[in-house]
């Protein structure tokens, strides 16, 4: 049964993180900025699969949230990973840019 909800968590959850920060960044001309969110991708999306399996209610909150664009799938970032700091302050420098 945890296998099945990793794997709705990782189409309804991980997939959209991973589309998201690349559809993010596509304006990004730093190549170090590319790869910091390779690496924090990399990182984190088994962690958040870990934790999925370990956390149901807090998996299932999650995936339906992001479903429904209550919750940003960034915001599911830990902030105690140095590539994923750099990734979601520069998409938070971003997204206030592009609102101004």
């Amino acid at each position: 049964m945890s296998e099945f909800l990793s794997y709705l968590f990782a189409i309804l959850v991980v997939g959209p993180l991973q589309a998201e920060v690349s559809e993010r960044l596509q304006g990004v001309p730093s190549a170090e900025i590319l790869q910091a969110g390779r690496a924090c991708i990399a990182t984190e999306a088994p962690r958040l699969l870990q934790r999925a399996q370990e956390d149901w209610a807090w998996a299932a909150a999650n995936a339906i949230g992001v479903g429904v664009g209550v919750v940003d799938p960034v915001s599911l970032l830990p902030g105690n990973n140095a590539d994923c700091d750099r990734l979601v302050q520069v998409l938070s420098k971003g997204g206030d840019a592009e609102e101004a």
